[in-house]
């Protein structure tokens, strides 16, 4: 990735004019922005292409001030002092950093004074947050109460309920059962249920993170899941498939193909997805508004 460095004539219609020309070269823009210093429009571009954006502005007369590699680095938006660490970072090695911005993947450009140290600094920044990554351990704990003792327990087959409820601490109970079929309560979630809703909504949160981190805006998500159980002799049974059928609405019509694809990205990246033996098939479809 390229930083281009550009002069604009400070008055109305410069930037447009800037942006019609790349347009025309089918040159895009990952990212920048741009100041007024001492009454002169500066701006940093990004660019997969620096030559073809360099060739396209010079040719319509805009002036390119500097063409300088970056560095792009990913960090942990959830985490407090992350630029300040890895500016730190930078500047225990001596190396300067002289623009930051954001690209449209929300990923940090430094362009710097020094670029190979600056890389070996971004190089150890990467593995050093891999290895407190690989193995992080999250622990989850549900309360579960059975509330379906009529009177005589488990005497009989027939003679309790299958009713409990599902409590963590300072979230809204959930009142479950079982399947109507193995005589459960219908107006309760039944773990079934509870399992295609999991999967639904993992995927939804995978899928609008993904959206986000490759500017495809969406402004509303919704999925009609479906889940096959099969018995077995015996007894027991399992679920066999889960089917995923999201609508999503983007802003751009133009990125539908992209927002498809992402699909597949967050699957892969759906932490309940990955935990069962069956599968889970997904079809989506977009739409924009």
């Amino acid at each position: 990735m390229r930083d281009l460095t550009i002069r604009l004539q400070n008055r109305p219609g410069a930037l447009a004019a800037m942006g019609e020309t790349l347009g025309r070269a089918g040159v895009s823009v990952e990212g920048g922005g741009g100041w007024v210093v001492e009454g002169q429009a500066i701006m940093h571009f990004l660019f997969e292409d620096g030559v073809a954006a360099r060739s396209a502005l010079e040719a319509a007369g805009i002036e390119v001030l500097s063409d300088r590699e970056v560095l792009v680095q990913k960090l942990d938006q959830e985490t407090p002092g992350q630029l300040g660490k890895i500016g730190r970072a930078m500047s225990d090695r001596g190396v300067n950093i002289d623009t930051v911005y954001s690209d449209h993947a929300n990923q940090l450009v430094l362009v710097v004074d020094d670029v190979a140290t600056g890389r070996e600094v971004s190089e150890a920044w990467n593995a050093e947050r891999a290895s407190k990554l690989k193995g992080r351990e999250h622990n989850y704990r549900v309360s579960m109460k059975w509330i379906g003792n009529t009177g005589t327990g488990t005497e009989s087959y027939r003679g309790y309920a299958r009713d409990h409820e599902l409590s963590v601490p300072g979230k809204p109970m959930i009142a479950g059962s079982s399947d109507p079929t193995f005589r459960g309560n219908k107006a309760r979630w039944n773990p079934e249920e509870l399992l295609v809703a999991s999967l639904s909504a993992c995927h939804q949160l995978a899928y609008l993170h993904e959206c986000a981190d490759n500017g495809v805006v969406v402004t509303a998500y919704e999925d009609h899941a479906g889940g096959v159980m099969r018995e077995s002799a015996g007894g027991g049974g399992r679920l066999e498939r889960v089917v995923l059928r999201p609508t999503v609405t983007i802003t751009d019509p133009a990125k539908r193909e992209l927002a498809l694809a992402l699909h597949t990205r967050a699957h892969a990246l759906c932490f309940i997805a990955a935990s069962v033996n069956f599968p889970v098939e997904c079809e989506p479809s977009v739409a924009s508004g």
